[in-house]
């Protein structure tokens, strides 16, 4: 495996944006087999927060990467239909464990098309260093993108078996867990103030922007009007290319790829 540097910021985006912004939505349930009292507080909310985000996307006509655990899969199959049908991006999620030969025996039910990304980890304090990792991503047959945990201002092109993944850079400041788990809620408000300058400066810079929201969460009333009023801003900052994960990768892709 190969993992190339990023050529820095100032990066040039399709029709002259100056910044990109990927939204990615991280579906989870709970484990039937899990032990009592291991499942996510408010976890058993996700269904109905997905539905409220996926309406305010439709409003937006915005498209996004919903990315599903294992668990999410089983359990709300007619939602992952429902957003593909909305033109969102099917992805799956190994964040909480896994295989992805399940994930994919699991969505090969729900669509017809692969998935081509995956999330492996998340920048997230209950993760260890050891689960934000570079490492394969078994038995995908087509992968074109990756998140890692990994960081960094645009994506990062990993040539792995013959083939150009693009590494999708996360920030732990930029998941809504940050600001609004149960045990130590900030207000609202402050994710929405955050998120607005580092959209500012994301803008400034040239860079990629992804946000990740968890359906438990940020679908809740309320927690997605914030939501709502930062992609609003986005939107109406008219230079901000607004995309999934399989359309920033194939165009950094696309990109890069020529110029070595």
């Amino acid at each position: 495996m190969d993992t190339e540097a990023p050529i820095g910021t100032g990066a040039a985006w399709p029709a002259n944006h100056r910044a990109a912004l990927i939204v990615i939505i991280h579906v989870d349930a709970s484990n039937l087999d899990a032990a009592e009292g291991t499942a996510q507080p408010g976890l058993d909310y996700a269904a109905t927060g997905l539905q409220r985000l996926l309406r305010l996307l439709a409003d937006l006509d915005l498209s996004s990467t919903t990315a599903w655990s294992a668990s999410a899969l089983a359990s709300y199959p007619q939602l992952a239909r429902i957003a593909q049908d909305g033109g969102h991006e099917l992805a799956v999620s190994q964040a909480a464990g896994g295989a992805v030969g399940q994930h994919e025996a699991l969505l090969s039910r729900i669509s017809d098309i692969p998935p081509v990304g995956v999330i492996k980890a998340l920048p997230l304090a209950s993760l260890s260093p050891g689960e934000s990792s570079t490492g394969g991503v078994g038995q995908l047959s087509s992968i074109s993108w990756i998140v890692t945990g990994a960081g960094g201002d645009v994506p990062v092109l990993m040539a792995e078996d013959g083939q150009q993944t693009a590494i999708i850079p996360v920030s732990p400041y930029w998941i809504d867990t940050s600001w609004l788990t149960p045990d130590r809620p900030l207000p609202p408000s402050s994710l929405l103030e955050a998120w607005s300058l580092s959209l500012a400066a994301v803008r400034s810079e040239g860079g990629l922007m992804v946000v990740v929201l968890h359906p438990h969460i940020s679908g809740r009333p309320g927690f997605s009007s914030q939501i709502e009023r930062f992609l609003d801003e986005a939107i109406e900052s008219g230079d901000v290319w607004i995309a999934n994960a399989a359309q920033v990768a194939e165009w950094w892709r696309r990109r890069e790829i020529p110029n070595r």
